[in-house]
């Protein structure tokens, strides 16, 4: 186990300390957002992935995390309109929006969105919004709902399933990727909480889960999962 910690902004702490999920669901929104604004000033992916990997671990992870996708949803991000929950920094914005995809995010940190605008600033079929989908006001069906590495980030349990009924309130389809369950001391954020596959599927129920597949990113399990209204 990579005991190491990489890359943090200047005035950020060691968040990896070993707490429960029932403290972390009592966590303040405000101390949230306090902490994705200060993650938002590491360099690159380092803002979005965690920093037990290094910066050269974590672009080969990323590389290989879009080629995974790609393959997994195959036609699903061509020439679609696609909805993002949680861009950060955009790596996963640009990437979609490769595939002629017209692509609306959405993101909760004001500085991480403003990072995401300046790594996107060249494409035409992108549009950011600030905030939390539970706030959107946008009534518009997508072919594809989009999530990557955030849901793990919704502490409280409420809110989660919140966020999970406008997902599925935009889109018929939905695709997940998650940092899923390893262990009960492996070693994860005070920010972030690891649940099991057949729990988002009983969240996003009765939406049926259609495909699944194991990733390994930078030797973290990853969980690739497509949701589909039968």
């Amino acid at each position: 186990m990579n005991n190491n910690i990489y890359g943090l902004a200047k005035e950020e702490k060691n968040t990896y300390d070993l707490i429960s999920s029932d403290q972390k669901e009592k966590i303040s929104d405000l101390e949230v957002l306090d902490h994705w604004n200060i993650r938002a000033k590491r360099d690159d992916v380092q803002a979005v992935m965690s920093a037990r990997h290094s910066l050269s671990e974590n672009d080969k992870a990323t590389v290989e995390l879009q080629n995974e996708i790609k393959s997994f949803l195959g036609y699903l991000i061509v020439d679609k309109r696609i909805f993002e929950l949680g861009v950060g920094i955009g790596r996963m914005t640009g990437f979609l929006a490769k595939s002629n995809s017209y692509v609306y995010g959405i993101d909760f940190s004001e500085i991480m969105l403003n990072r995401a605008k300046e790594n996107l600033k060249n494409y035409k079929n992108i549009k950011l919004f600030l905030g939390k989908i539970t706030d959107l006001s946008v009534k518009t069906k997508f072919d594809l709902v989009f999530e990557s590495i955030v849901l793990l980030h919704i502490l409280n349990p409420e809110e989660l399933k919140w966020t999970i009924e406008k997902m599925k309130e935009l889109s018929d389809s939905i695709f997940i990727v998650e940092h899923t369950f390893e262990s009960e001391d492996f070693p994860i954020s005070r920010y972030a909480i690891l649940r099991k596959p057949e729990e988002y599927e009983n969240l996003f129920k009765p939406y049926k889960l259609v495909k699944i597949k194991e990733h390994l990113c930078a030797g973290d399990k990853f969980t690739l999962m497509l949701f589909k209204k039968i």
